[in-house]
């Protein structure tokens, strides 16, 4: 089973789509599933992307063949283009880093600041976005660190502004095949360092 854990629907929908996902009426976080993968979106920010997680492994036991993949948009510094695929190679926030096993693949790897707030100035980091941590943390006490990616998308260059829904969608959605590519290696386990 490959399951996603995304904040908002428009960063799935690309996914929901290509995979023929099914929307579940009953659990109390919106989510899309199929036989072989379940997208569960958590809603914006840390202590959602927590319990979003948490939810997802009380519901839904996994094998150590499961892969749990992060998927999302972020504030990129300015040499990393708008709707640019990355690949998160270290993570933190605060006090807490994390370095991730990351797919040997053509992503560019990143690192990347969680934040419990909208970035409006750059910071040291590649990367910023408001989620990845709280789900990493709460994934690797149930999956193997070489099973967990974060997958981001860049949206904006520290310079947010109301983004539509149809933007995420656009974003995302060219990046559908490169995405299943990297499900696929980390099935493999191949080159995954």
């Amino acid at each position: 089973m490959v399951y996603f854990i995304c904040a908002f629907e428009a960063e799935a929908r690309a996914l929901i789509e290509y995979y023929k996902l099914q929307k579940d009426p009953n659990p109390p976080c919106t989510l899309f599933s199929n036989e072989e993968m379940i997208i569960l979106i958590s809603g914006m920010g840390q202590d959602n992307a927590k319990k979003a997680t948490e939810y997802l492994l009380l519901k839904y036991p996994h094998s150590d063949d499961d892969i749990l993949i992060n998927l999302g948009i972020c504030a990129a510094q300015n040499k990393f283009l708008v709707g640019g695929l990355l690949q998160v190679q270290s993570l933190w926030s605060g006090s807490e880093s994390f370095k991730l096993k990351v797919v040997d693949s053509t992503l560019q790897k990143v690192s990347c600041f969680s934040s419990e707030e909208v970035l409006t100035q750059v910071l040291d980091t590649d990367i910023a976005e408001m989620e990845a941590i709280s789900i990493y943390k709460a994934a690797s006490a149930s999956f193997s660190p070489s099973k967990i990616s974060i997958l981001k998308v860049v949206s904006d260059h520290f310079k947010p502004f109301k983004i539509k829904k149809q933007f995420i969608i656009d974003l995302i959605k060219p990046h559908v095949k490169e995405i299943e590519t990297h499900i696929q290696q980390i099935q493999g386990e191949t080159d995954v360092r």
